[in-house]
Order: C-alpha cells, then sequence, then structure tokens
C-alpha cells in the first residue's frame, strides 16, 4: 500500500493558487536541484495535509437538456427565463457547478461601450441568480474585482469570497460584445465552509514550518539558506481542494512566499490558518529549455543596427529620452551627453560587474553606434535592451492599451550561472555563457520568450484568468515564434547545435492534448502549435499583415483570459466573434476549429454526447448516437463520423472474444445509427462506440477506461427476487454496514443527481460532498435469496460507481461469499491509475449460476474498501433483479454459414454483416491487414530528442518530460482512435 508521501508526490494537480500570482518566475531550463521532483507548475499537496489527490484538471461536461435532470432545476430554468431556452450550459463534472454559459442574442444595450452599464446588468445577474451558479454562497460574496475592455469585449470579473476570506481560485465573469452578453464563466465553488478557529497562530511557528518543507526537500535541511518575504500575519485566504470525484476540502490559510538562495527556488507555501501546518506549496519558478537559433537572431548570424528607441540620457546634466528611432535633440554646437542601457520600459543591470555607459561630446546631427562585439558580457547589455524593447513594442502594436507595456521591466544579464534565463514579475533574467551555451540575452528568441512570461502574469484579468504553467509556456512560445517568424524556437541558444528546442509545427506531427500534455513545457507546445497552425491558416485567408494580425489578438486574448490550455478554444472564439452571438459562429470559426481540432482542443459548443440502445422485433439492437447539431458546420469539413464495435462478452479467465467493427450511418441531423444483429439466446453482447468528429478530436462512448464497454442481454428471463430501494434496507430486507443508505443521490462525488428509476437509489456516501471515507470498509446485504429450482441465476441492476483503481479501492460483488465481480486493478503501485468513472447509469449483467449453493440459496453481497488517499463517490445502485433462465438449447442453423451474415462461423475470422473490403474485415470474412504507420523517426525526426529536462550540455540524454495526462471528459473525451496500427503512446500523426 503506498505512503501518504508516495502518493501525495506523485500527483498532479489541476489547481492553481491565484488569479493574480505572486510573482512568478520563469526560467530557461529545469536546474539540477529539482529534477526529480514533480514537474507540474501547481500545487503540491503537503503529505500529511489530506487524504485525497487532487483533479489533474478540470473537466467540464455540456448539459443535454433534454436528458439531464437538470432541466428540474427551478434555478436553471430561471436562467432560461432570461437568457432563453436555446442557453447552451456545461457543469464542472467534480464540482457540479455551472462552469459556462452561452446564451443566444440577449442584448444589453450599451454594455460595450458604458463600464456602468455592464457592471450593473452583472451585478444584477450574479444576485438573482446565485443559487445557481453558486450553491451555498450569497451576492456579496462576489467581489466586483475587474471591468476591462479588449479588443470589443468587455468583461466584468468576480471573485468570490466567504465569511469576508478570498478563496483562492473562485471567480465568476461575464463577456459583453457588441452589446450582447457572448459568455458567462465561473470556476466558483460550492458549499464553501471552514471551522472556526480558536486563537491567532503563531507568526514565528507558521514560517519556520513552511521553511522548513521546503530546505528539508531542496536544500538538505539548511534552513539558513531560506527566507520569509512578507509577513505570517498577512490576510488569510480559503484554499479548495477539489479531488477527482468531487469532493471538496476547504482550508483557511496563510500565503508565505519562501525563498532558498542556494540552490535558487522560490515557493508560494500555504500554511493552515488554524494549526499552522503547511497544506500546499507551488514553485513560483518554472523552468524552461531553450536551444540554438539561427545567424540571423543570435550571435552565429549577422549584426544588425538597432535603434536605441526611449533610452534614457543625459544631455548637459539634463535628463532627456530618444524618440522611437533613437533620434536626441543636442543644442549647438555641442552638449555633453551620457547615457546607459535604460529607459522607461526597461532598466539593464549588469550581475557582473558595472553597467556599460558612455560619456560623449556630441555635435547636432551626429550619428553614433554603440557597439560591445568584443565583449560579449558587455554586448549581452545592449542585446538586452534592444530585444526587451523590441518585445514590449510588438505587443504594444496588438494592443496599445495594454497596461502591463507601460511598467518599467528591470533587465539583469550575465548572472553568474550557465545554460538559463528566467521571468520573475516584471524582470527578466540571463545567464552567462558556458556549458555549451551561449550567453542567454544575447538570444533574441529567449529574451522575446520570457517577457511573453511577463506579459502573461501581469496581464492576466482579476476574477476572469487563472495562471496556468503548461499555457504560459505555450503562449510564451508562440509570442517569440510569431515575431521571428519561425516556429522552431530558441535556435542559438546551445553554442555546439543548430536545432531549436521546441518546434511549434514538426514534420508530419502534430502536439495533441491530452496525450503530449503533462510536464508544463511538453504541455506548452500544444497551444503554441494550435496558435501557430491558426496563424499559417489565417495567413492563407487574408494575407501575412491580416493573419499574423487576427492571431496575435487571440493570443493577447487568451493569455489574460484563458484558465488552461482547453478554455483556449472558448476565447479564440470570442475573441473572434464580430456580433456577441456564438451561437450564429464567428468569422473564422472554421481555421479556429481546424487548427484547434487537430491538437484535441476542437469544443464543439453545446454538444452533448449520447448513445441510445433499442431492440428491434428480430432480436437485433440499434444502437443511435446523437451529438447534437449546436457546433458550427464548416464549408468542406469532414462530417462527423463514428464506428460501432461490439463482441459477445468474453468468460472470465477466458481468451478475449473476436470484435467487430461497423460504420454508423446517418440517420438525421446529428444522428448516426448501426445494428448489431440477433444474437444467441442468453448470452451478453458488449458494445462500444467512437464519434471521429472528422477533425482529429474523437468522443468515445463509454467514456471509462476501466469499462469501455456497455452491455445488453439477450434472452428472456425470470425475476426471482428484485428490489428497487425505495423502501427502507429493513423494509426490503438488506443490511448496511460503513457508508451505504437508501436515499436521494445528492451529485456529490461524481454520483447521479437522479435515480435511474423512481427516487432513491442504495448508495455509498449519498450525502454531500458524496465520497466515501479512507479507511473505511462498507458493505450492503442481502437477505437470503431462493434460487432453487432455476439451473442459471444472474445478476441484473443498473450500476453508476466511482472508485480509484483497484490495486488501492475495491469494489465487489460477492455471492455466497465468493467473488464475483471487482472493479479493474493494475498490478504495480506506479502504474495504478485506472479509476473507474462511470458518467451514465450502466447496465451490468453478472452470472451467479457458479455460486449457488446445493440447497438453492443466495446471499449477495456490494463491498467496498477504501485506503487512506484519493477517494472517488463509490457505489450507486437501483432497479436491482437476481433472475433465472434456462440454459439455451443449441439452436441448427436456418441454412449454410454464409460470409456477410454478422455471425462469426468457425470457418471465418470475421464477419461485420457486409462484403467490403478495407473495413476490417474482408469480403472474404478474412481480417484486412492495415500495414504499420510511419513513426517520426522514419520521417526524418525525433518528437522524443528534445525537450523539457535536457541536459545543459548539448549532445547529452534528454530527460523524458511529464507523465501522460488524461482527460475525462463527460462532453467530449479526446483521446486517438483504437486501430490496427497504434502510434506510439506521445505522438500523434498530423491530420490531413
Amino acid at each position: 500500500m503506498r505512503t501518504n508521501l508516495e502518493r501525495h508526490l506523485s500527483a498532479l494537480f489541476g489547481l492553481v493558487l491565484a488569479s493574480l500570482p505572486l510573482s512568478t518566475a520563469h526560467a530557461i531550463q529545469r536546474p539540477a536541484h529539482l529534477r526529480g521532483q514533480p514537474a507540474q507548475a501547481d500545487l503540491e499537496l503537503h503529505p500529511t495535509a489530506s487524504s485525497s489527490a487532487l483533479r489533474v484538471t478540470r473537466t467540464h461536461a455540456w448539459i443535454d437538456k433534454q436528458a439531464s435532470g437538470i432541466k428540474h432545476s427551478a434555478g436553471f430554468s430561471e436562467l432560461e427565463r432570461e437568457l432563453g431556452h436555446d442557453l447552451l450550459a456545461s457543469v464542472d463534472v467534480d464540482t457540479g457547478v455551472l462552469d459556462l454559459l452561452i446564451p443566444r442574442n440577449v442584448r444589453v444595450t450599451g454594455a460595450n461601450n458604458s463600464p456602468a452599464t455592464a457592471e450593473q446588468f452583472a451585478l444584477g445577474f450574479v444576485a438573482r441568480h446565485v443559487d445557481t451558479l453558486a450553491p451555498g454562497a450569497v451576492a456579496s460574496d462576489f467581489v466586483l474585482v475587474s471591468n476591462e475592455t479588449s479588443n470589443g469585449v468587455r468583461t466584468i470579473g468576480f471573485a468570490q469570497h466567504h465569511a469576508g476570506l478570498p478563496i483562492v481560485n473562485a471567480q465568476l465573469s461575464l463577456s459583453f460584445k457588441a452589446d450582447h452578453l457572448i459568455a458567462v464563466r465561473s470556476q466558483a465553488v460550492p458549499n464553501v465552509w471552514v471551522a472556526p478557529r480558536s486563537g491567532a497562530t503563531d507568526p514565528a511557528k507558521v514560517q519556520l514550518r513552511a521553511r522548513k518543507w521546503v530546505t528539508n526537500d531542496f536544500a538538505a535541511g539548511a534552513l539558513d539558506r531560506s527566507r520569509v518575504s512578507g509577513q505570517a500575519s498577512a490576510a488569510t485566504m480559503i484554499l479548495p481542494l477539489v479531488a477527482s470525484g468531487g469532493a471538496i476540502e476547504y482550508r483557511e490559510v496563510i500565503p508565505l512566499e519562501v525563498s532558498l538562495d542556494q540552490p535558487v527556488g522560490r515557493w508560494l507555501v500555504y500554511v493552515d490558518a488554524a494549526s499552522g501546518q503547511p497544506i500546499a506549496r507551488r514553485s513560483l519558478v518554472h523552468w524552461a529549455e531553450l536551444e540554438i537559433g539561427t545567424w540571423r537572431r543570435s550571435p552565429l548570424g549577422p549584426r544588425q543596427s538597432f535603434a536605441a528607441a526611449q533610452m534614457q540620457v543625459s544631455v548637459n546634466g539634463q535628463v532627456s529620452f530618444t524618440d522611437a528611432n533613437g533620434q536626441l535633440a543636442v543644442p549647438a554646437p555641442s552638449a555633453a551627453v551620457s547615457f546607459t542601457p535604460q529607459g522607461p520600459s526597461q532598466r539593464v543591470l549588469n550581475d557582473s560587474g558595472p553597467v556599460s555607459s558612455v560619456m560623449e561630446q556630441f555635435v547636432p546631427t551626429q550619428s553614433f553606434v554603440w557597439d560591445l562585439f568584443a565583449d560579449p558580457e558587455q554586448d549581452a547589455q545592449l542585446s538586452a535592451y534592444v530585444h526587451t524593447q523590441l518585445v514590449k513594442d510588438y505587443v504594444r502594436g496588438i494592443d496599445p492599451e495594454f497596461a502591463p507595456l507601460d511598467l518599467q521591466t528591470t533587465v539583469t544579464v550575465n548572472i553568474s550561472d550557465v545554460c538559463n534565463a528566467f521571468a520573475d514579475g516584471n524582470t527578466l533574467n540571463f545567464y552567462v555563457s558556458g556549458g555549451g551555451c551561449e550567453n542567454s540575452a544575447l538570444i533574441a528568441d529567449v529574451v522575446y520568450h520570457e517577457y511573453g512570461h511577463v506579459a502573461h502574469v501581469l496581464g492576466l484579468q482579476p476574477g476572469v484568468g487563472l495562471f496556468n504553467g503548461g499555457v504560459s509556456e505555450g503562449a510564451s512560445d508562440y509570442l517569440s515564434a510569431t515575431i521571428v517568424d519561425d516556429a522552431k524556437v530558441g535556435v542559438g541558444f546551445f553554442s555546439s547545435t543548430a536545432d531549436p528546442i521546441r518546434e511549434l509545427d514538426p514534420p508530419g506531427y502534430e502536439w495533441h492534448w491530452p496525450e503530449d500534455g503533462g510536464e508544463v513545457h511538453d504541455e506548452g507546445r500544444i497551444i503554441g502549435g494550435t496558435l501557430w497552425d491558426l496563424r499559417t491558416s489565417l495567413i492563407e485567408k487574408y494575407g501575412v499583415a491580416q493573419g499574423v494580425a487576427k492571431t496575435d489578438q487571440i493570443w493577447l486574448d487568451g493569455i489574460r483570459r484563458s484558465i488552461d490550455t482547453p478554455s483556449w478554444y472558448l476565447e479564440a472564439l470570442i475573441s473572434n466573434d464580430d456580433d456577441g452571438d456564438l451561437q450564429n459562429g464567428t468569422p473564422d470559426i472554421c481555421e479556429i476549429n481546424q487548427a484547434f481540432a487537430i491538437h484535441g482542443l476542437y469544443q464543439p459548443l453545446g454538444a452533448a454526447v449520447e448513445l441510445s440502445q433499442k431492440e428491434l422485433d428480430d432480436g437485433s439492437v440499434e444502437l443511435t448516437l446523437d451529438y447534437g447539431t449546436g457546433f458550427d458546420p464548416c464549408p468542406g469539413a469532414v462530417t462527423p463520423s463514428a464506428l460501432l464495435r461490439w463482441r459477445p462478452r468474453p468468460l472470465p479467465n477466458s481468451p478475449e472474444t473476436q470484435i467487430t467493427e461497423l460504420s454508423m450511418t446517418e440517420v438525421g441531423a446529428g444522428q448516426l445509427r448501426a445494428v448489431i444483429p440477433p444474437q444467441p439466446e442468453h448470452t451478453v453482447t458488449q458494445y462500444q462506440a467512437e464519434l471521429d468528429w472528422g477533425n482529429g478530436t474523437v468522443a468515445p462512448r463509454p467514456d471509462n477506461r476501466a469499462d469501455e464497454w456497455y452491455e445488453y442481454f439477450t434472452g428472456d428471463v425470470t425475476p426471482i427476487w428484485c428490489s428497487d430501494f425505495e423502501g427502507t434496507p429493513a423494509d426490503e430486507g438488506w443490511t448496511v454496514e460503513g457508508e451505504w443508505s437508501f436515499g436521494q443521490p445528492q451529485g456529490g462525488g461524481g454520483d447521479p443527481s437522479e435515480a435511474y428509476a423512481g427516487s432513491k437509489v442504495a448508495g455509498v456516501a449519498l450525502s454531500w460532498p458524496g465520497t466515501y471515507a479512507p479507511w473505511t470498509k462498507s458493505t450492503l446485504t442481502s437477505p437470503t435469496i431462493d434460487v432453487s429450482g432455476h439451473k442459471a441465476v444472474r445478476l441484473q441492476y443498473r450500476r453508476w460507481l466511482n472508485i480509484e483503481d483497484g490495486f488501492f479501492d475495491q469494489a465487489t460483488i460477492s455471492a455466497n461469499g465468493q467473488p464475483a465481480w471487482a472493479n479493474k486493478a493494475t498490478q504495480q503501485d506506479w502504474a495504478a491509475t485506472m479509476h473507474h468513472g462511470d458518467r451514465e447509469w450502466r447496465f451490468h449483467d453478472v452470472d451467479l449460476s457458479p455460486m449457488i449453493s446445493a440447497d438453492g440459496q443466495l446471499s449477495l453481497s456490494f463491498a467496498l474498501g477504501a485506503d487512506g488517499g484519493l477517494e472517488f463517490g463509490g457505489w450507486n445502485i437501483d432497479e436491482l433483479c437476481v433472475v433465472g433462465h434456462e440454459p439455451a438449447k443449441p439452436v441448427a442453423p436456418a441454412g449454410p454459414p454464409t460470409c456477410g451474415d454478422g455471425i462469426v462461423h468457425p470457418s471465418e475470422q470475421c464477419d461485420d454483416g457486409n462484403l467490403d473490403n478495407g473495413d476490417g474485415c474482408s469480403s472474404g470474412c478474412l481480417f484486412d491487414y492495415v500495414g504499420p504507420e510511419a513513426e517520426p523517426e522514419e520521417l526524418g525526426w525525433d518528437p522524443d530528442s528534445r525537450g523539457c529536462g535536457c541536459a545543459t550540455t548539448p549532445g547529452a540524454p534528454a530527460e523524458r518530460g511529464g507523465a501522460l495526462m488524461l482527460l475525462g471528459l463527460l462532453g467530449l473525451g479526446v483521446r486517438r482512435r483504437l486501430s490496427a496500427a497504434r502510434s506510439r503512446p506521445g505522438r500523434r500523426p498530423r491530420a490531413e
């Protein structure tokens, strides 16, 4: 069993700590003392802080109002009355809170031109709907923190509080465009509660514990190397710890910034305000890797004279500034002029000595070129000045009102270390040459990339955007690439190779969500590549100037308002929209869809994918896949298609059965259908569907990695004993132990919000927050059931189960004390992430015949055993029956076996019900041969040859960066299509 330390250090968390993070550093390369530590940019939980590991990423699901219980909510009905019955809405799967509303044609006159009008509407909207938007909150909990306009979009941001305390990363925002409400976003949290404190915490003790946690992990316990910035008596906050599956813990915490001098590092540490114990921390230094460049952008290329724009100079002792062209007014006949690399936009500091300066006698019309080529450390000061000015000018060209540009950026060069550079708040920091690396201030790409972090951190709109490490890396890469017009980022950083560290547009390959996510720089390539592909597409559509401008605007709006990588799709649409109504599309929605889709980020607005089952008169089963029509069709786009796979359910401890694959046929708008042929009596058939949007994004059903097949039973059965759980356990003969109970499901912890039938279910931990407790065993036991007289006995019921990988937590069904079923269990601790996550009520059939006692008696039990960490919603069961049937007699075939009849006969390898070739099963009912796909290495490029954690010397082996991230969306699952020839994990062929 895992220790708490192992479990919490291995977790990746999708929770970030501030809408405007405390000064966050982003460096060129992850230093040695941090390698092997968690690579994520966000929270790391203290080993003793909580029994639950936090969710990896936010997951949302579009609401199918025809099928969902939310249509019964009075609060949601009120929302529809105000925003229209064609309102598109999605929920945060883990918290159950509405996280996105997209209305259609909701006019708010004057909202874009009048801040007061927009603010008045937003405040009223929150007041009218707070019970639905944030259950348990009141309108005054939402504090207005921003009212800003960018690219024609006015956005009002609110920060959520509770009892006067701010809640970390809890927020709600409304955006208006063309005097229409275009979107409501929410990261609000429900039912906030923190235990009252009995007294004040000793500030010295709080600081000491925070420092010890950092120094014990990174500096061998050397406390003298650490210090706390700020006061321990700073205002407290509420930190929500949201677990995958929906459990939420709320802690009142004190935020402290802890710095290490040797080795260098900085962390934001949250300390429990009651106990003084550390709860969580987030590294404020985020490491990157940039390599060598072309001569044009590095010391390997030609030198170029740049205007010394906006430089502060002294003319005869009076302060003056050059203009944008570097020109300076000098009185006749001459004047004493002195200057250093400093201006209102940036100030250069030299860590290895005094700052370079010039003192000269100037005459009018004199031209002076300041060139320090002979000394690289002196030259680094001028390079840093020039390229900082250029990148700020470039961003100013996108939006002259972008406020961070008006702040003076401190640029420090020649820091005594090698192969690195980083941004920290509004500072840029560059290292000297050595170890096979150039002086990082001499590489234009590096300067542009690092300022991209500054723009992101300082540009986030409070109450709207949230900091995300992968987003910051990818957006910074894009900024560098768009300025130099090259998708190869960081060329020139290493002195012995011309290969880039990150290629946003690698030949024959696209970085894809979520497979290429995990470590922040790996994940950054996904949004960076998406923006680059969109830029390329819009250039083809509009030409270079307009195409680049449109994409750069989406970049700037994205870094201000996005909360994570998937959220960029919505922000791109809002940025591109021209009339305040996303439901009628945007001018460039086709290009946006294409670019985001090939990177796995396409999210059709309002598309709730549902698979329904219907038995036909002849015994065949019709499967209909509904994907809706809410997304915008684009001329020439590939029509969504789907594959249905089915198989006879394999017997326990037996080989896998043959899978038959059918193409689903379009039968109506947003509907695809396929039919499974009649199956033998008293057998179980399993099936799954995979919707391919036709552009790189795939939605699987079921969306449960631990149980990837739906199933149904063929044949008549005789009910022996049934239970619908509408009464009490005693009424129906059940015995409950632990956390089992009968009642209405509350939707917490990943549980359903309503019963499959009636109003009650049997479940574990039905009350809020809906997750089972650690270190518990809960059992539901049936009365003794007389099944004598039945040769075949089965359990058939409806299940909604959420539980950790069976290596750690076990959900079991037993019959007469013998195991009949258990959730899937991985064999190794380190790989045990096969969590079982039902997203809907599932039919489940269990053959009990081998467990029936000789006297024909049967007792059933459903059990759940939990270890000490990572809890989910557990069991929910409904409409349970023990049934019997006579064993089926062999049925003689009506005619000779025929290829194409949909039945796999002994002489056939497969039979998909047709005689077509090329669909996996040939016209002779033999498997079609599908040749292996070419690996990227065979195409002349290896995406794994570089990556996060590369050694500081060229040619040294690269460390693999980042764990494979998993995204379990109700509305969309993004996953590679299953095929006979699979790509190697972490690599995705380019969509043609």
